[in-house]
């Protein structure tokens, strides 16, 4: 199964980018020292090794471009000729055809790979050696990376001529026993963009064993066979299926990724914890972290680049961004001398060597699991976390790291590859152990960064992040924190990417993290959080704070100006000044200014504490974010706190709750003075629905900051009540933080103009008191943002909803309903529908749009995708590992059939209709409809109703057609298509809706020759959806309220035929609609807004 890609026949890329013969050069076997050798003499010097011939795929000769007429633009394209072009001997001269030119692709460097594949140099040895392999990884001037496996042999050296001059045109007579006890190292390197170690290895030992047996001028020819076969062999895609094929005698298993974001895991990743004890495997691990010059040492060239991919692994989802060359020969030493960070690897000979000549390196003996520094230097390399490195310690040494162990309880096995597979198996469940293990180091270590991110501003606030470090743990982070490996993990974290650790951490948070992600906010921490720490008094102490930003320089404190200077100035000069509002741009000075009083005053926030006695007054969810100084009020003295759900009083002295009002409750905000002697203090004052007594609060300076943000929260609560959207309370938060900020940063007459502006909702309730009409507002339930977080919103494409069900594989809270949400780009993000809140954050399928969503079996859900692939996903894992991919366009519509064995119809928009079988995921039947334009199909009555565009046409699950109803004879638009339908078998009824026409169309089932009954929508300028709802028919669409063009719903009795409600769902088009077992109906708008609305059902 391949891939999806942006072209639907595309096949998969090919494993193979190069494959390559390297050994010694012709004249180097003919010169006197090799003589002299097999005349006995005890030494010989290296040799120098050199590229003998590449393949490179495809493998089309000459003859067959000219052909194809096709030659001109090949040679265009061809760099140089890579078969050794070397000089003949005048007696032999060369009468063959000239070598082909072949294309080596990008990061392999034809230079540098002899050196690799003989990183121990070339020596004839006087006996016969065993084969070897080591492992190479590449890497060109963009990064990018591609990964070599190297088989070492060695052959027999013949009296009468070289061993190997190309394409050999005569035969030498071989003496018995080889040429006087003379044996050759050659070597076959293997090189693909995926890293296939042990695939490859088994590959390359097949090879060999064809090798030693032909003869010399047969090599090549045996060489460019066996790479053809790789060529032809596709990447694995993403899932649970591995590749299988035989390469004689051994079976070859290239295994998957899990999915697209996991990377190819084809080696023991048990291998690290063999060589080291866990408390070294971690001070490793932390000098990756920190990005240290690191270099392994072996005197196995194969462990060498094995371990330190091991290692590498561990961090996945971080990734390591400096060089990596695992493998150094003696020649390349040098290296090692670079001022960056880097991995390397080096033969243990040279330990002493580079442990002299080069400061400040972490040498890593793998051969006695010793970890040691250059020139006995002290380097400051911190301890990973107490409590995260007593974890993984624990949780490594419950592992069975010996397969003898684990499998002495078997038989053997008579059969060799069956006992690979086995020991595959095994090998397989504990890579995957041990990638859990590691993922929970680096969620324990990182999970609490997510609490110090900004998403709006794309900011990681680290020194508040470390001030809630332990002191112990204060250097690692301060020293990690500086890295680029972080950095590119801080970027996933704003950018809200669901990777392995995201995943990891949201299977592993509290019910309260999990609510927190459904309505991001400005962060403060809650009632709950405040009472379970040990607090500090209230009174805290006015500081800048020191920011850390992604890709920017740290804000140093001792060097800012004073608050205002800036400002100051450019007020002074008439120039720029920001309270003016009619500069558009700000200078970085200003935004210097305006960004550390808003950190200043979440800093501030943050260390405020409440008695016991006020916080049990407050919800455990609430939140302080604003305190106003002390001030004056009809109700005592104290502090007006603002929480994201009310006003209240926090008096002086002994510190007590007196309640001001709730936002809901307030009916009138004004901002007035009031005589104290000979002055006029300003006053804030507050009327509610509740008391009869106003509130009034003293304020001063702050009363008119006070009243605008005050207003734009009484104004934010109206519109989340009126569209039962709480959102709207989230945004009026943060447009009151940045008016503090603005005012607090200012400090000018312009400051309250200049925050006036960002009155948002206050401007929009007085603009439009009447936005959400009665019957909308009664009908409205809820509405959720499935975009929250994100810069843009993104159309709801597909709904499902899933009845929850109490099933063994299932945990409690996983039995819950769900809501399935498809976004842009093949994004699905999973609603508890008990709740209404994020079960599981946004994962992929695919990249494409999703057309359609079923659920199979209450134990998957399959979705079809306009790339014409059918994904699977699992619902108790939430993991999607299988792809149908027999479509050859958009998939648009699924139907299931219950029975045994269960059937799932899908369709495609060329009008193919395939029957699945669930359990084989074969495809039973495949029908083909004429024209295409196949938008969806519905079972009903043991036939298949698919709608076309054109017309919607019954047919047999066997193919016969039954009826066909044909819009052109129904509607005087030639221009016109059906949109979609909705059955009602009772009452022997099809209602459909066409494009272009502002109404519902009735056909009799007995008859759909019969003209149609049409009930007409009001202001309806397009229908997108319809579902049947009891004995109603809902319809989305477009439809025009109060002037503007907005989604809009139509509820329809389906008996009386009659509008009952018309609802204006949404500020963009109704894309989708879904029922929620007839108790709730859920609507999905498109990109302009991208929330789910629900609605009561009558």
């Amino acid at each position: 199964m391949a891939e999806a890609t942006q072209h639907p026949l595309a096949l998969p890329s090919g494993l193979l980018e190069l494959c390559a013969l390297l050994g010694p050069s012709r004249d180097s076997l003919r010169g006197p020292e090799l003589v002299a050798q097999k005349k006995g003499a005890s030494s010989l010097s290296a040799l120098d090794p050199e590229v003998l011939s590449v393949f490179v795929p495809p493998f089309v000769s000459k003859e067959d471009t000219q052909l194809a007429g096709t030659s001109c633009a090949l040679s265009k394209t061809r760099r140089r000729s890579f078969r050794k072009k070397r000089e003949k001997p005048k007696t032999e001269p060369w009468k063959g055809p000239p070598p082909e030119d072949v294309s080596v692709p990008n990061g392999v460097d034809l230079l540098a790979l002899p050196q690799l594949c003989f990183p121990g140099g070339v020596c004839v040895a006087s006996e016969p050696k065993e084969d070897s392999v080591h492992f190479l990884v590449l890497t060109d001037v963009c990064g990018n990376r591609t990964y070599g496996v190297v088989a070492q042999y060695y052959r027999p050296l013949h009296d009468e001529s070289c061993f190997y001059n190309g394409k050999m045109h005569w035969e030498p007579f071989r003496p018995p026993g080889g040429a006087a006890g003379c044996f050759v190292p050659f070597a076959v390197c293997v090189v693909s963009r995926f890293p296939y170690y042990n695939a490859l290895k088994d590959c390359l030992s097949c090879l060999l064993t064809h090798l030693k047996l032909c003869k010399d001028f047969e090599v090549d020819n045996h060489i460019k066979d066996f790479a053809a076969k790789l060529s032809l062999i596709p990447s694995p895609p993403p899932g649970p299926l591995h590749l299988v094929f035989n390469m004689k005698p051994l079976q070859i298993v290239f295994p998957s990724r899990a999915d697209p974001e996991s990377p190819v895991v084809d080696l023991d990743l048990h291998l690290p914890l063999l060589c080291f004890r866990p408390e070294q495997v971690l001070q490793i691990l932390t000098c990756l972290l920190t990005e240290q010059r690191i270099v392994f040492f072996s005197s196995s060239w194969a462990l060498l680049a094995l371990v330190a991919e091991c290692f590498l692994a561990y961090l996945h989802p971080l990734q390591w961004q400096h060089t990596f060359v695992p493998i150094l020969s003696g020649q390349m030493l040098d290296f090692v001398m670079a001022p960056t960070s880097f991995l390397m690897g080096c033969h243990l000979d040279h330990f002493q060597e580079v442990s002299k000549e080069a400061d400040g390196l972490i040498l890593i003996n793998i051969d006695n699991g010793s970890v040691t520094y250059s020139n006995d230097e002290d380097i400051d390399v911190p301890d990973i976390p107490l409590l995260a490195a007593q974890t993984f310690i624990q949780r490594v040494q419950s592992l069975q790291l010996h397969h003898e162990l684990d499998l002495a309880h078997l038989g053997a096995s008579t059969d060799l590859n069956e006992g690979r597979a086995r020991r595959r198996a095994w090998q397989q469940g504990l890579n995957c152990q041990l990638q859990q293990v590691a993922l929970q180091l680096l969620v324990s270590i990182f999970r609490e960064v997510k609490n110090h991110l900004n998403y709006e501003h794309r900011v990681f606030n680290s020194e508040e992040f470390l001030k809630t470090r332990a002191p112990g743990d204060q250097q690692f982070y301060k020293q990690v924190l500086d890295t680029y490996m972080f950095h590119s993990f801080l970027k996933a974290r704003l950018s809200r990417r669901m990777d392995a650790f995201a995943q990891m951490d949201l299977d592993t948070q509290s019910d309260e993290d999990r609510l927190s992600r459904m309505l991001p906010s400005p962060r403060r921490p809650t009632i709950e959080k405040m009472a379970s720490r040990n607090a500090p008094s209230l009174h805290v102490t006015h500081r800048r704070m020191v920011v850390s930003m992604p890709n920017l320089r740290d804000i140093a404190a001792p060097e800012l100006p004073a608050r205002n200077s800036s400002l100051r100035k450019m007020d002074s000069e008439g120039s720029r000044s920001s309270s003016t509002g009619h500069q558009k741009q700000i200078d970085p000075e200003t935004f210097k200014d305006f960004y550390n009083c808003w950190k200043e005053a979440e800093a501030e926030a943050q260390e405020v504490s409440l008695p016991s006695s006020v916080m049990e007054h407050l919800d455990k969810n609430e939140c302080v974010y604003k305190l106003s100084s002390s001030v004056k009020t009809n109700r005592g003295v104290g502090k007006i706190a603002m929480t994201q759900k009310r006003l209240f009083l926090l008096t002086e002295g002994r510190p007590g709750y007196v309640e001001i009002s709730t936002f809901r409750d307030i009916e009138e905000v004004r901002s007035t003075t009031v005589a104290f002697l000979l002055l006029r203090i300003p006053t804030l004052k507050i009327k509610t629905a509740s008391k009869k007594e106003v509130f009034e609060a003293n304020l001063k300076t702050e009363c008119d900051v006070w009243h605008l943000m005050v207003k734009e929260m009484w104004a934010g609560k109206k519109l989340a009540d009126d569209h039962k959207d709480p959102q709207y309370i989230q945004q009026a938060l943060t447009h009151v933080l940045l008016m503090d900020a603005v005012v607090g940063t200012l400090q000018s007459p312009g400051a309250i103009y200049a925050a006036s502006k960002l009155s948002y909702f206050d401007k929009m309730r007085n603009e439009m008191p009447a936005a959400v009409p009665k019957m909308t507002s009664e009908t409205l339930k809820h509405k959720i943002n499935p975009s929250a977080g994100e810069t843009l919103p993104h159309a709801v494409d597909v709904l499902l909803y899933t009845p929850g069900h109490l099933d063994p594989a299932e945990k409690v809270e996983d039995a819950h309903p769900k809501l399935w949400c498809a976004l842009s780009e093949g994004k699905v993000i999973v609603f508890d529908a008990s709740s209404w809140t994020i079960h599981q954050h946004c994962f992929r399928v695919g990249t494409s749009k999703l057309n359609c969503m079923v659920m199979v079996e209450r134990s998957q859900v399959w979705v079809g995708s306009e790339d014409s692939v059918v994904y699977i996903i699992n619902v108790h894992s939430l993991s999607c590992n299988k792809q149908l991919t027999d479509h050859r366009s958009g998939v648009t519509g699924l139907a299931v059939q219950s029975g045994a064995p269960s059937k799932v119809y899908s369709c495609s928009v060329d009008g193919t209709v395939l029957a699945w079988n669930v359990s084989s995921l074969r495809v039973t039947s495949r029908l083909q409809l004429p024209g295409g334009g196949l938008s969806s199909i519905r079972l009903h009555d043991g036939c298949l109703w698919c709608c076309t565009g054109s017309g919607i046409v019954v047919v047999t699950t066997g193919g016969s057609l039954r009826q066909e109803l044909k819009v052109e004879e129904n509607s005087k638009d030639a221009s016109t298509s059906f949109l979609g339908f909705q059955l009602l078998p009772e009452q022997e009824q099809l209602w459909a809706a066409c494009a272009g026409l502002d109404g519902v169309y009735i056909w009799s089932l007995r008859d759909l020759a019969r003209p149609p009954q049409r009930v007409h929508l009001q202001d309806c300028a397009e229908v997108s959806c319809m579902i049947r709802v009891k004995k109603q028919i809902w319809v989305g669409g477009t439809g025009r309220s109060q002037g503007k063009y907005k989604g809009k719903i139509y509820v329809i009795d389906a008996q009386r035929k009659t509008v009952e409600k018309e609802l204006v769902a949404h500020t963009d088009a109704v894309k989708t609609l879904c029922s929620a077992e007839d108790r709730y109906v859920l609507s999905g708008s498109g990109s302009g807004e991208g929330k789910i609305a629900i609605w009561k059902v009558e």
